[in-house]
Order: C-alpha cells, then sequence, then structure tokens
C-alpha cells in the first residue's frame, strides 16, 4: 500500500499459479469480447505491484483488496464508489485498490504479487483480517488467491466472475451441478473452464473454510454460469442485482455485502 504497506522482494519468478498463461488469455478475451490488438494494449508488470490507498483508518486492523476487471485501473474503485460506501456505514475496514492488469495473469505473477507485495505487507502492517474483491477478470484474481493461500484471508468477494464457456456451463449443468460434475482425467493447458472447475467444484463441495460470497447482475453475460455456484453456497453468500456486466451493478453488489456481512464492524 503506497505510504504504509512496502514490498517484499521476491527471491523467484518460477511461482506458478493454477492456470496456464493460455488458459488465462483465453478466459480474459471472452469475459471481456475483445481481441488483444494494437488498439488494446497489455500493462507490463510492475514490480512491486502498484496500489492505491482508498480508506485508511487510524487504528484498523482489517483491510479488503480490491481487484479491477481487465480494462479497468485501481481508480475506478474510487470513481465507483466504493470508498464512500465504506466511509457511510462506519466501518472500521481499510481498502486498498491495485493494479492487478492483465499482464500479470499473462505472466502467471498475479498470485506471487499479491502475497508479496500487498497481502505480506499488510501482515507486517499489523492487519489481521484481509479480504480480496474482484471484479470480473479481478474475480479469477481472487479464486485462483484462494485456491493457493486460503491461509491468508478472512473471505474473498467475487463481482460477476468468469467462469469458462458455455460449453463447460453446458457440461457441468447437464451433470446436475458442480457437485455432480466429474472432470476429465486429463485437462489441456486451454481448457479454461474445465481446469478452473476441476478445483473449484471439489472446493465447493468441501468444507469452505475460507468464506466465498458471490454477486452479480441478473443480465450479465455470466448470469448462467454464475448461478451454477448458488446451489453449493449458502444463501446469504449470494448476491444478485438487475443490470449486466458494468460498474453500476457491481458497487449496489458491494453496498449490498457491506450491509449483510458487515466486515470489521465489531473491531471499533
Amino acid at each position: 500500500m503506497q505510504g504504509t504497506l512496502h514490498a517484499v522482494s521476491s527471491s523467484s519468478r518460477g511461482f506458478m499459479i493454477g492456470l496456464s498463461s493460455r488458459s488465462l488469455a483465453g478466459a480474459t478475451l471472452v469475459a471481456t469480447g475483445l481481441a488483444l490488438t494494437a488498439c488494446v494494449p497489455i500493462g507490463r508488470p510492475a514490480v512491486p505491484m502498484r496500489t492505491l490507498e482508498l480508506v485508511k483508518g487510524d487504528e484498523s486492523r482489517c483491510l479488503a483488496v480490491l481487484l479491477p476487471g481487465r480494462l479497468n485501473a485501481p481508480e475506478k474503485f474510487a470513481e465507483a464508489g466504493f470508498a464512500s460506501a465504506v466511509a457511510a456505514r462506519s466501518l472500521a475496514l481499510d481498502l486498498v485498490a491495485v493494479d492487478a492488469h492483465f499482464g500479470y495473469y499473462r505472466d502467471r505473477s498475479v498470485v506471487e504479487r499479491l502475497r508479496l507485495d500487498v497481502v505480506a505487507p499488510a501482515r507486517a502492517a499489523g492487519y489481521d483480517t484481509i479480504w480480496l474483491v474482484g471484479s470480473s477478470l479481478g474475480g479469477i484474481g481472487g479464486l485462483l488467491y484462494l485456491k493457493h493461500h486460503p491461509e491468508d484471508l478472512a473471505g474473498v468477494f467475487v463481482l460477476a466472475p468468469y467462469l469458462g464457456p458455455e460449453e463447460v456451463i453446458d457440461e457441468i449443468a447437464a451433470a446436475g451441478g458442480p457437485a455432480r460434475w466429474r472432470p476429465p482425467s486429463r485437462v489441456d493447458d486451454d481448457d479454461v473452464g474445465r481446469e478452473l472447475w476441476s478445483w473449484l467444484a471439489p472446493w465447493l463441495a468441501g468444507e469452505q473454510k475460507v468464506p466465498l460470497h458471490l454477486g452479480w447482475g441478473t443480465a450479465d453475460a455470466f448470469d448462467r454460469s454464475n448461478r451454477l455456484l448458488v446451489s453449493a453456497l449458502p444463501p446469504e453468500r449470494v448476491y444478485t442485482h438487475p443490470g449486466g456486466h458494468d460498474w453500476k451493478v457491481w458497487e449496489s453488489l458491494w453496498e449490498a455485502f457491506l450491509d449483510r456481512e458487515e466486515p470489521c464492524r465489531r473491531q471499533r
């Protein structure tokens, strides 16, 4: 966190996240409906990852780390009202948005950089409760971090995450949902949907020691895939709002999450 949290240097660039770079590229292309052309530049990953402090209390020990979508800078969270929503509710919750753009997913360093540049420094600064909140592509980042380092987190809130192509969603739905679906014995590197669900389905069927919250717009292109998760999540962790894949919807879902979950209110 700029001015407060300091980066921890990495001794290795060999850290691998669960999905291949090719898979993540495919996920992002489908999620955004955009091609990777010269008019849509991909940022080069910075070390440390750039962060933007949105809310900082005097003695807060609770932090939410905000991960944006593919074409959004961390400043978008402030513009969308995420910080003002916290301030209006008297929560002892600090916010930091991160510039976790597609470049970090492409070179498979997003989990490593989040842990070294954001989460570890936050722990060192005294935060003992850390949430990840991700919109669209940021939702994939939140799920990947949950897969590899659940011990770091108090919870994850994903907003309209991409969960695979229609053919995979059809396959899981035809099986009767994530609990009954069985992944193939071998999953190709570019099969992002089956690769993601091969981890996610068993995790959903387990204890879910770290709470996963899900929100999306009912007119979102990912409505059907997001609904596949509903049967495996407690109803109090599911949020919907009229609208599509946009910030107005996500800000409303964020407010609903704050009102229902009240993260860190008890620390005041």
